[in-house]
This record gives structure tokens, sequence and C-alpha cells, in this order.
């Protein structure tokens, strides 16, 4: 028998963990993650070599490399795979309000404010 105290819990972890993991990401990329030249302008023979030379970072990732890592994370976040990755996470395991209210009702809350004052001292 599954404690469906933990079941939601974990359900309401999946639907928030997902977002922070995306938002972190986009904190990392910065804006460039939106606004980063395609392909085809890196590989445009005027402006390719301005790219590399403004987009460059560390000397062991290539420019290139760095914009596929961008397209990965806006893909993520804001692309075909945001819908499998986000909105599944967001509403795959049910509604996340339908889970916080199941754990209202089952984290016993009045038992742990017991508990909480008993290791506290308090008699009131």
């Amino acid at each position: 028998m599954i404690d469906l105290l933990l079941a939601n819990v974990c359900k309401q972890n999946v639907t928030r963990f997902p977002y922070e993991i995306v938002r972190l990401a986009e904190d990392i990329a910065g804006g460039l993650m939106v606004t980063a030249p395609s392909e085809k302008d890196l590989r445009d023979p005027y402006l390719g070599k301005y790219i590399d030379k403004y987009l460059r970072g560390v000397d062991c990732v290539s420019t290139e490399n760095r914009l596929r890592i961008l397209r990965l994370i806006e893909n993520l976040a804001l692309g075909t795979a945001a819908v499998g990755y986000r909105t599944e996470s967001m509403h795959g395991a049910g509604s996340p309000q339908a889970q916080r209210i199941m754990i209202a009702r089952q984290g016993n809350i009045e038992m742990k404010k017991k508990l909480a004052k008993a290791i506290a001292h308090i008699e009131e």
C-alpha cells in the first residue's frame, strides 16, 4: 500500500523542480539564449568571424558548441521540447492544487503542532 501523503509530496516536487531547473539554466544562459545568431549567420563568410570573435567563451569550448548548448536550453525552455518537459511535468501527475489539498488533508498538522509543543515544552 502506498503512502498517499508521500506520493502527493513527490508529485508536488515533480511539478516544481523542472521549472526551477529551466529557470536556473535560463539565468546562467542569459539573454543570449534568445538573441543568439543562427547557424546560418555563424557559417556566413563575413558575419561568422565576428560572431566567433564576440561570442567566444573559454578556449576549450568552441563558439559553435556554445551556441548549440544555448539552443538546447532555448528548446527546453521555450521550444517544442518545452511541451514534453515543462507542461507534462506540471500536469502529468494531476493538478498541483489538488496535490496541495491532499497534502493538507493527510498531513495531520494538528498532531505535528502537538509534537512541536511537547518538544519545546509548551503547555498551553
